[in-house]
């Protein structure tokens, strides 16, 4: 893997401050947080949130957008955040632990009974077929 750079963007909202990265930093989906608890499978979130200005963390594909609260200005901080954006990509750590999607997951499936004595209904916690059927495709 090459280094990491981030160059610093700003957004249409002041409090608003977007660290672009060379390359892809997730795999899957964006993720917001907006505290520690929230950011318990991402460990970078979690570092971000020991700063007492950082009020949300978002990450999507190659960039860490992060929300400020009013007790600090983007100029005051944006270098040195930007350095240990840096440094934490660069040492290898996750960014946010995803899930991978082609591993086997558990499926829990249950009946429940209907008002037709011979139908049975059948409710997944999990999406099993991609798309349902329309009768006149069966």
């Amino acid at each position: 893997m090459s280094d990491i750079h981030i160059t610093v963007k700003e957004t249409g909202k002041p409090q608003i401050l977007k660290f672009e990265a060379n390359q892809f930093l997730v795999k899957q989906g964006n993720y917001e947080f907006h505290n520690i608890d929230e950011a318990k499978d991402s460990p970078l979130a979690q570092q971000l949130f020991y700063l007492p200005f950082i009020k949300t963390v978002y990450i999507s594909g190659n960039f860490v957008a992060l929300e400020r609260f009013d007790i600090v200005q983007w100029s005051d901080v944006k270098d040195s955040l930007a350095q240990q954006l840096v440094d934490y990509l660069n040492s290898g750590q996750p960014v946010v632990r995803e899930e991978n999607p082609d591993s086997p997951q558990a499926v829990t499936v249950y009946a429940e009974v209907t008002p037709n004595p011979g139908v049975m209904k059948f409710v997944a916690n999990k999406l099993v077929v991609p798309a349902i059927l329309n009768s006149k495709h069966r």
